[in-house]
């Protein structure tokens, strides 16, 4: 057996001594990864390998805790995860309230297999994984770390989640989010101060903020002019595997647009379940023609061109931490508008934020947009380009490390 798959077998194992690391750390993540049958890892939108590489400014070997589907092979543009130093352990895979209660035997059973491990524990919350890994995962007292991504007030919001559970679910884990936040002995939040004021930190312990972004100098791009094209090329980044990215709401908005007689072009990157019931509301809509679904793109390169080649980037979302996408197309020197959640009002001044599902409100904006003359559209671009200099990777990997050192000296 390979070091590399002696490695994977040992995580996946949850083995008590893991040869060759001294410190290890577990991050608890919602998201969901593939392992095919070489027993690869995979990812198909999110979190690849370059990712887990800022734990390893502290820690010797990271230990990603998530749900993992069995697959034959990984499709063409599926990015790989794992490596000698980046492991698995495989919780089962469900899909919703259902689907989690049919699993969650299985799920105990494999959480119980990290109680004796020696490590160190980082929970990407809000989520419910993190909770059961809490309750049967961890030994009692010991301390763990927390990065708050997301607010579950804005994901279970009127229209962003349509479970009849959401108000329930909504208030579950508002107080699970708040408690984890105040156990925690270090903590980092997404925004500077949106998220701290709902989920405070812990005051005894360790916080700071930063985003799970990465941007290095050839993320970022200056316009030398900005004349906008016609008709007017909006473009929109998001997983449509949930209705919370108002896909519907940005259709929605495009064919009012539309009977106004304002000619638009809108590029929708990322893809999902949710795809083929947007693209057959683009057709009800009448826009079909004006809505290009580019689907998921795992090479920033290519997400960059079409940026480039846009005029106005639209979040359109109903619920953010602090929005990826947004940053990135600023770092791309975009005009960008966007909905009020999570901490958009952290990157944009108001004059470019609309509340959400607010057709009307998006419509005027973009409008005032079309009419700005190209050199009020390079002072603009300019703004964004500068704020956006602040989520460099130079700048964040600072905060990221003390966030974990803080976490390991206090599991010493």
């Amino acid at each position: 057996m390979s070091s590399s798959s002696l490695y994977c077998f040992l995580f996946r194992s949850g083995a008590e001594c893991i040869i060759g690391f001294d410190v290890l750390v577990d991050v608890v993540i919602e998201q969901r990864f593939y392992r095919c049958n070489e027993g690869k890892y995979w990812t198909d939108n999110a979190f690849p390998n370059a990712f887990w590489h800022r734990y390893l400014n502290v820690f010797d070997a990271v230990n990603i805790v998530a749900r993992v589907q069995k697959v034959e092979r990984p499709e063409e543009l599926w990015q790989r995860v794992d490596s000698d130093t980046v492991g698995f352990t495989d919780l089962p895979i469900y899909i919703g309230p259902a689907g989690f209660i049919k699993k969650l035997p299985d799920l105990i059973k494999v959480l119980k297999t990290r109680k004796l491990v020696n490590r160190c524990v980082i929970y990407r919350v809000p989520g419910i994984l993190s909770f059961f890994y809490h309750l049967f995962a961890m030994p009692s007292g010991k301390a763990y770390a927390a990065e708050v991504v997301g607010d579950p007030v804005d994901v279970f919001a009127p229209g962003a989640s349509k479970s009849p559970l959401r108000p329930v679910f909504k208030r579950l884990f508002y107080h699970m989010l708040r408690r984890q936040c105040a156990k925690a002995v270090s903590l980092s939040y997404v925004t500077e101060y949106s998220l701290q004021e709902r989920y405070p930190p812990n005051p005894d312990g360790f916080d700071t903020h930063y985003s799970s972004i990465q941007l290095g100098d050839s993320d970022y791009f200056q316009r030398s002019e900005y004349t906008l094209n016609r008709p007017i090329k909006l473009v929109c980044i998001g997983n449509l595997s949930q209705p919370y990215k108002g896909c519907d709401f940005m259709l929605e908005t495009l064919a009012k647009l539309k009977s106004k007689g304002v000619e638009v072009y809108l590029s929708w990157i990322g893809g999902g379940a949710l795809q083929p019931a947007m693209e057959s509301l683009a057709d009800e809509l009448g826009i079909a023609q004006s809505v290009r679904f580019v689907g998921n793109l795992s090479q920033r390169a290519q997400i960059n061109q079409i940026l480039d080649d846009s005029d106005v980037f639209v979040l359109s979302s109903r619920q953010e931490g602090l929005p990826r996408v947004l940053i990135e197309s600023m770092a791309r020197s975009l005009v960008c508008v966007a909905t009020n959640v999570g901490g958009v009002k952290e990157l944009l001044p108001q004059t470019f934020i609309v509340e959400r599902d607010n057709q009307t409100e998006l419509i005027d904006v973009l409008e005032s947009v079309m009419l700005k003359t190209s050199q009020e559209l390079m002072e603009i671009s300019q703004a964004n380009y500068t704020k956006a200099q602040n989520y460099h990777n130079d700048v964040l990997a600072e905060r990221r490390k003390n966030m974990y050192q803080a976490l390991l000296e206090s599991s010493v």
